[in-house]
Order: structure tokens, then C-alpha cells, then sequence
């Protein structure tokens, strides 16, 4: 079965938006899915990690974007 990607638009969100929103998501996708998440809160930058980190996953890869960033973390 092919991984699914789930795309969370988070642009223009402020804490705890991104956070909140991408802990919601990770608790319901299947092992293997791919999340983008994009948000231009420069709070994520920091956020985000340390969410993964206290979740027990890996580091997400951040690609930057016109309009902030790109976090691609792997379930």
C-alpha cells in the first residue's frame, strides 16, 4: 500500500496553531505517511522539532519556501 501524504497548511497560524495541529494529525496517520507541514511561524522552527522529539520520531527535513517553511516528517 502506497504512504500516504497529508498536506497541513498552517501559513499565516501563530503558536500553538502548527504545533497543535500537527500533534493532532501525527496521533491519527498510519505508520509510514509523509506530513508536509507549512507553516511561516518562525516559532515553528523551534516547535516543531522538539514536538517530534517528545513524540519519539525523527527530526524533520525543513525546506524553506517563499512563504516560510517546509517540514516533512515521516511517520
Amino acid at each position: 500500500m502506497k504512504n500516504s501524504i497529508i498536506v497541513i497548511n498552517t501559513l499565516g497560524k501563530k503558536c500553538p496553531i502548527p504545533v497543535q495541529k500537527t500533534r493532532k494529525i501525527i496521533k491519527s496517520a498510519n505508520n509510514g505517511s509523509i506530513i508536509h507541514l507549512l507553516s511561516d511561524d518562525e516559532e515553528s522552527l523551534h516547535d516543531i522539532p522538539a514536538l517530534l522529539d517528545r513524540l519519539g520520531l525523527e527530526s524533520s527535513t525543513i525546506i524553506p519556501q517563499d512563504a516560510g517553511w517546509r517540514f516533512e516528517i515521516i511517520i
